[in-house]
């Protein structure tokens, strides 16, 4: 399980940083609280922020359940691809909203896997 734990910690902690760029983009550009629309710098950024915690609300119970119902490496592999096609997705966006398409769908193949895989864990010993 302490693979499972570090993917759920790289996840978070991806999160965290993307939060920190929000509130730099909000200085840089001078947007005031609590606006969040009126800078296209800053809404890019804010629009990471904000599907990546929408993403999160997915796939970490989705890793749990995994991790505990099978083997744990299946899921944490799952989960480290998930961090990894966030982070191409948070650059593509920021650099240019279309160049996000790959990781957005890198991160929602694997998001999509992780719940498969949890409910076949859950599945497996109530059909055996």
């Amino acid at each position: 399980m302490y693979y499972i734990y570090l993917v759920i910690l790289l996840a978070l902690t991806e999160y965290l940083i993307f939060g920190y760029l929000v509130s730099r983009a909000r200085t840089r550009t001078k947007l005031a609280a609590p606006a969040v629309t009126g800078d296209a710098e800053f809404e890019r950024y804010f629009r990471v922020q904000q599907n990546t915690i929408e993403q999160l609300i997915v796939v970490i119970p989705a890793i749990w359940i995994g991790g505990l119902t099978m083997n744990p490496l299946w899921p944490a592999g799952l989960g480290a691809v998930y961090v990894v096609a966030r982070g191409f997705y948070a650059y593509g966006y920021i650099q240019s909203p279309p160049q996000r398409h790959y990781g957005f769908l890198i991160g929602l193949i694997a998001t999509i896997a992780l719940v498969v895989a949890a409910f076949l864990g859950v599945l497996k010993p109530l059909v055996m």
